[in-house]
């Protein structure tokens, strides 16, 4: 990811966007900024609480140009909150989801060897299209996306892995970890 293109256009909104509304501030950071941040995310998603973090500190930073408050006392995160942000490590995994969806339903042309357990009902903690996890004795693989993915996907509600047809709404945003069943509408 290219930092001093996003901090360049951060630095832009900031400089030139001299009006106290923050919803033109923070339409400015939706469509100049988190694009740049989101490009190709399912496949460059980093999984290191260093490149995370390092990601995040440019939306903490958008937040402060948006809402126009500077000061080391004020909380970051309660102008996420304010402004209705979700984090970028939340939009990432959506963006993964999505993509294995879309790949479990083969609406885009990757192949991938995948070996469903072929469960013929959802399980307490697991829906019925879940997946086996690939085996590695390698470390590097712990941190991997696409071992995460088989986590995320296999804990999702089965109401949700269901959704098959392209234009259905694919209802993934503020799933947990623990398969919640009210999730909100994505649209892909």
């Amino acid at each position: 990811m290219d930092y001093v293109a996003v901090n360049s256009t951060l630095g832009l909104i900031r400089r030139n966007v001299n009006i106290r509304n923050s919803q033109v501030k923070q339409r400015a950071y939706t469509s100049l900024v988190r694009p740049i941040l989101e490009y190709s995310s399912t496949v460059w998603d980093p999984y290191t609480s260093t490149a995370i973090n390092k990601i995040e500190a440019v939306q903490r930073r958008a937040a402060r140009v948006i809402t126009s408050q500077y000061q080391r006392t004020a909380s970051a995160t309660a102008m996420l909150a304010e402004l209705n942000l979700q984090t970028l490590a939340e939009r990432r995994r959506i963006a993964r989801l999505t993509m294995f969806h879309k790949i479990h339903y083969r609406l885009v042309a990757i192949d991938m060897p995948l070996q469903s357990k072929q469960y013929t009902s959802p399980t307490r903690t697991e829906n019925a299209l879940a997946y086996h996890l690939p085996t590695s004795a390698c470390r590097k693989s712990c941190g991997s996306r696409f071992i995460i993915i088989y986590y995320d996907w296999n804990s999702l509600p089965q109401e949700v892995v269901q959704l098959s047809t392209p234009g259905v709404p694919f209802n993934l945003r503020d799933c947990d970890h623990a398969g919640a069943t009210h999730c909100q509408s994505l649209q892909y």
